[in-house]
């Protein structure tokens, strides 16, 4: 117990003498801002709070603390608007007199500036990458949120000017007096950007016009370009409504003008008519025997020969060559009955041929029977005929008569040029198209959208010519639709035969023997030797006649036996039926391998070997034979002339092993390095050369990492003459990977051989040039990715090719290339990941540059 009592006494001892250890002091504060009292700053002594100054800035607390320790005092305020600076002080506490407390006071003047928060957005969309400037200054840039934070001191007397500005943007532009802390909220718009596209319509082909001049409120800013295009960027605050005015030299209309008001992203869109239309490109795909005994070769040769040199008498038209023609039907996978239903309006065809030439030749005795048709870009027979050519000396007599009535009787499109009066002058005259009194044309009006853009024609009535002149006719109206009227710019098309009769009777015809006879399509109907049209899908067709009138019928087909006969049309919409029989071939055919089957314009035939022969009449046919496994088919246009065709023996059909398929097959499998075994093995001469290594050249780069090989094989392929040339237009995306793999190679190279790298990054930008030149060729399946290596590799070369050099050109380039791939980014690839982080990475090369111009 008397242990406890002592215990407890020391204890007790031991805390009197610690209190009495502790000493009370006085904490004075007396805090500013900017020379003015800082209400409510936190005073904390050691890191705790002991209170807040008062309105007047003032702060004072006695409080306990042992002598000789060391005392931290720290003052902090928050205010809206300011970024201020904490103040922190400490102090040795002495040890007071007994009774006494120590003041310890403090002057606290704050280190504090004000800040501006900017935030810019496109459309309500964040917008990075926007310049701010201050009094001319730029300060920064906005983050990826559209946030720039701006730091300053005092509020000059006449306020701050701030500025924002982004290429691409109009400029934002205020002088005030900022708030401390206040939130400028500025909304950017893009220039106004206004894309001319002059075009002329064409027998059904747009064509880009270049050489328009562009003038705005009077003023001339451009021309279009090649490709018929002119960009005409507006960089003050939009909204602004301006005159346009295109004049066009040669064409008509010569001028045309159109406002518009001055915002966003436009396109408009004009079409022109040439004053003096373009020559028509026509082409001879050739003339077939129509003789089963007989071995024509010399008189078809004679025959397209001397069709041919014909045209060379009419500037209307320029020809085709025959070789060319064929080889691009080809490249366009078409065939004869192709060409002749559905026609190559929408096909890369049309970039080489508006009107194509074939018939037959047959003899009886010492006459040459001479069949020509011509087919229009749609498909449609607008011509045959059938002329005889006494002897085989007289086929380049027959052959001028041919062509002239060609020029007679084709439906040359023209343009309503000028009216006086009731005068309309049209611009197709008598030396180079024949035209002459009496000669009918339908007018079609354009109808077009707000942007310019023709949607389509439509019939408004009919002009007869009056007075035809060396280059100018000059026509009536002889119908017109009631509410419309004839306007300078409108198409005149000469009309066909029967166009406006208003009787006729249906001719239908059937081929082969009986009675395996069926409707016979394109089958061409003369009367007193005047083509009067052909036989459509289901063997008939409606003839224009006169009820009454006696007529000599003639009715021919390739490959079949021609009908003559004497015809009298009593009733309207009477019904003829003919039977015509058929000249066939016997074909016999072989493969290798065998057991291929065997389809003749899509009709299966049978399967190799066929000895025995199947009978297809004579004419131009698709071939296509099929053996399956790894073969590809095997497909052509053949002509059918001799009673027997064989391809038989050292003829036969060898099919070539499909490296395509067997590559892809063994890719889908995981399989790389069976499939670069299986497209290394093409050879040049296989048909799917160019597409099997341009495969092979992809998975090097893709899968590989061996750019070297990559660009090996992609050069091999750019090499053969018809892809350098871009004769094969698909091969126009092989530029794009020939490029990305040399932009690999250089940026490998960067840190081990300088020059290398810059080489290879020089080749970069040179292909991709090339690319960018023709990415209206790219596939369509992939156009969008196609499109956006092409500019991304473009861009990040020159960007890389700039910081080795360090050429001041090249930082130039590198920008714009930049500011092409942000322009041209596919809108589709935003939503896709992969796409969309190189789109930030490529936001963050672009700041990059930005900087240093």
């Amino acid at each position: 117990m008397v242990k406890q009592t002592v215990q407890l006494v020391l204890v007790l001892s031991l805390s009197i003498m610690l209190f009495a250890c502790a000493r009370k002091l006085e904490i004075e504060i007396e805090a500013t801002l900017h020379e003015e009292p800082a209400a409510g700053a936190k005073v904390l002594v050691d890191g705790v709070e002991e209170g807040v100054t008062d309105n007047e800035g003032l702060f004072s607390k006695v409080i306990k603390k042992r002598a000789g320790k060391e005392v931290l005092v720290s003052v902090t305020k928050e205010a809206p608007g300011y970024r201020i600076e904490p103040w922190k002080d400490s102090f040795e506490m002495k040890k007071p007199k007994w009774g006494v407390v120590d003041k310890y006071p403090f002057k606290v003047d704050f280190k504090a500036t004000r800040y501006l928060a900017v935030v810019v957005t496109e459309k309500g969309q964040p917008l990075d990458g926007a310049t701010v400037k201050v009094d001319r200054k730029k300060v920064g840039k906005t983050n990826e949120k559209g946030e720039f934070v701006y730091d300053y001191g005092a509020m000059p007397k006449k306020g701050l000017s701030l500025s924002v500005t982004k290429r691409g943007y109009w400029i934002w532009r205020k002088t005030a007096k900022w708030e401390p802390g206040q939130r400028v909220e500025i909304a950017l718009c893009e220039h106004a950007v206004v894309s001319i596209i002059a075009l002329a319509d064409e027998y059904g082909l747009k064509k880009r016009v270049k050489d328009v001049v562009v003038s705005v409120d009077k003023k001339k800013v451009g021309k279009t370009n090649a490709k018929g295009v002119y960009t005409y960027v507006y960089k003050d605050e939009p909204g602004k409504k301006v005159r346009f005015t295109l004049s066009a030299p040669n064409c008509v209309p010569a001028k045309w003008t159109k406002k518009i008001v001055l915002k966003g992203k436009q396109t408009v869109q004009r079409f022109f008519y040439p004053a003096k239309p373009k020559p028509i490109r026509a082409g001879i795909y050739g003339y077939a025997s129509n003789a089963p005994e007989e071995d024509l070769t010399n008189i078809l040769c004679k025959t397209e020969e001397a069709v041919s040199n014909s045209f060379l008498g009419y500037p209307s038209f320029r020809m085709v060559p025959t070789a060319k023609l064929r080889k691009d039907i080809k490249t366009a996978k078409l065939d004869m009955e192709t060409i002749t239903t559905k026609g190559w309006q929408k096909t890369a065809l049309i970039r080489t041929v508006d009107m194509i030439i074939l018939g037959s030749v047959a003899t009886d005795q010492r006459e040459v029977t001479i069949e020509t048709k011509v087919y229009a870009s749609g498909g449609k027979l607008i011509l045959s005929q059938i002329d005889i050519a006494k002897r085989e000396k007289d086929i380049k007599k027959t052959a001028r008569q041919i062509v002239r009535n060609i020029v007679d009787r084709f439906p040359f499109e023209g343009t309503v040029v000028s009216i006086k009066g009731d005068s309309y002058g049209i611009n197709l005259g008598k030396n180079n198209y024949r035209t002459g009194k009496g000669m009918v044309f339908a007018v079609k009006s354009p109808t077009m959208n707000k942007a310019g853009k023709i949607k389509g024609y439509h019939d408004i009535g009919a002009l007869k010519i009056k007075k035809a002149k060396g280059a100018k006719s000059w026509a009536e109206i002889t119908a017109i639709t009631k509410g419309k009227k004839v306007r300078i710019g409108d198409k005149a098309v000469r009309r066909m035969y029967g166009e406006d009769a208003k009787t006729s009777f249906v001719l239908a015809t059937k081929g082969g023997l009986p009675p395996d006879v069926v409707p016979l399509r394109g089958v061409n109907i003369y009367l007193n030797n005047m083509w009067a049209g052909a036989t459509g899908s289901r063997g008939k067709a409606k003839i224009p006649v006169r009820l009454g009138k006696t007529y000599d019928l003639v009715l021919y087909h390739h490959g079949y036996q021609r009908m003559i006969e004497e015809i009298r049309i009593d009733g309207d919409k009477e019904v003829k039926e003919f039977i015509l029989n058929a000249n066939n071939s016997l074909f016999k055919v072989d493969s290798q391998p065998r057991h291929a089957k065997v389809f003749v314009d899509g009709f299966k035939i049978g399967k190799t070997p066929i000895w025995d022969g199947k009978l297809v009449t004579f004419g131009f046919h698709k071939l296509k034979l099929t053996v399956g496994r790894d073969y590809r088919d095997w497909e052509e246009v053949m002509e059918f002339s001799k009673r027997v065709e064989s391809r038989t023996g050292a003829k036969k059909i060898v099919f070539f092993k499909d490296y395509l398929k067997i590559g892809k097959k063994a890719e889908r499998k995981g399989k790389i390095d069976a499939a670069l075994q299986a497209y290394s093995k093409a050879v040049r001469k296989h048909p799917d050369y160019s597409l099997v290594r341009c495969r092979l050249a992809s998975l090097y780069m893709d899968q590989k990492g061996d750019y070297e090989a990559a660009i090996r094989e992609f050069e091999n392929v750019l090499s053969l003459p018809e892809n350098e040339q871009l004769i094969y237009k698909q091969f126009a995306v092989a530029y794009t990977n020939l490029g990305h793999a040399y932009y690999e190679k250089g940026n490998k190279l960067i840190f081990e051989d300088k020059k290398a790298a810059a080489r290879n990054l020089a080749k970069a930008i040179q292909n991709l040039k090339t690319a960018k030149q023709n990415t209206r060729f790219f596939p369509a399946d992939s156009y969008d990715e196609a499109v956006h290596d092409t500019y991304y590799y473009t861009a990040i070369s020159y960007h890389k090719l700039y910081l080795l050099t360090k050429k001041r050109a090249l930082l130039g380039n590198a920008d714009l290339a930049w500011r092409e791939y942000f322009d041209f980014f596919p809108e589709k690839l935003k939503r896709k990941r992969a796409f969309a982080q190189l789109r930030d990475t490529a936001k963050k090369y672009r700041v990059q540059i930005e900087d240093q111009i």
